[in-house]
């Protein structure tokens, strides 16, 4: 593998940071309503801003941390029924990022379209809620997400090290009765989509491997291209963990854990290897276009 460190003026912004970064979340929402017409459009920005101080100011975990070191979540949801002045139906694009270590960039930890949102909220209406009894469905939904990402945050510093902020999630989905609102049942009309399936596989024993991928594709691998003399053991771990999600994919066709990935990681992928030498660059695209082939042109960059 040859000039590897011209991956890091590519890829990543260098600065100084010397900390082991950690869980929290800088929160910004965005809210579409391109076919709202009766209600009070107020009620939407007082929304926005309800959701960004529920998601920035809860503590998550335990620990405290630096602003520096949170997790970046943009959520931006579309609002295309108005049900009633205070009942509204959508999706929401849910997109996590995690700081890399030493540098200025962010890596996307976990990118969703939930297509079966459906909440009620009143103007200046304060959002609750309670981990062990159902409050909203808005806030459960929030809530359910935030400890997803979490849960894959903390298995990304330690091999399935997200346990406990899973299961939190699994708990908020179990406190949802059933037929309260779409997106928390296996059988939904969404194939393998919804939020049921979402923490099923994160939870599934078969799936363990994939975690377990987390763990190599971001503290062995990421968090070393950082440093200049590393880059070339980060490139090499990325690479295993991409090995070993194919091999996962391959015992567990069709989960939904591995588009979630591939969407969440294409670019990066692509822009990680474009210095790799051509072997290299092959052994990825052969991988990816069997984990991604929908998107099997994007991948072709590497070929050249």
């Amino acid at each position: 593998m040859t000039h590897l460190k011209l991956i890091l003026p590519l890829v990543f912004s260098l600065s100084f940071l010397q900390t082991i970064w950690g869980q929290d979340f800088n929160t910004q929402v965005t809210i579409n309503t391109p076919k709202i017409q009766t209600v009070d459009p107020k009620i939407f920005k007082n929304l926005k801003t309800a959701i960004e101080e529920f998601m920035n100011t809860r503590d998550w975990i335990e620990d405290d941390f630096e602003p520096e070191e949170r997790i970046e979540l943009n959520l931006i949801i579309t609002i295309d029924q108005e049900l009633s002045q205070t009942e509204f139906a959508g999706q929401m694009t849910i997109q996590a990022s995690r700081p890399v270590y030493k540098s200025g960039y962010n890596s996307v930890l976990f990118q969703n379209l939930d297509k079966q949102l459906k909440f009620t909220y009143g103007e200046f209406e304060r959002l609750d809620f309670s981990e062990n009894t159902f409050t909203s469905n808005l806030t459960s939904t929030l809530a359910f997400y935030a400890y997803v990402i979490l849960g894959m945050d903390f298995d990304s510093f330690s091999e399935l090290g997200g346990n406990e902020q899973l299961q939190k999630a699994q708990d908020i989905l179990n406190t949802v009765p059933r037929g309260t609102a779409d997106g928390w049942t296996p059988d939904n009309g969404v194939v393998n989509r919804s939020r049921y399936w979402v923490i099923e596989n994160l939870l599934s024993a078969r799936m363990q491997d994939m975690r377990r991928a987390m763990y190599q594709y971001y503290m062995l691998g990421l968090d070393r291209i950082g440093q200049e003399d590393q880059v070339e053991k980060g490139l090499g771990s990325i690479l295993k963990a991409l090995e070993i999600i194919q091999a996962a994919n391959q015992s567990n066709p069709g989960s939904m854990w591995v588009q979630i990935f591939a969407d969440s990681k294409r670019d990066e992928i692509i822009n990680l290897f474009q210095v790799a030498d051509f072997g290299t660059k092959r052994k990825v695209y052969n991988i990816m276009i069997k984990l991604d082939g929908t998107h099997a042109d994007s991948y072709r960059s590497l070929l050249k």
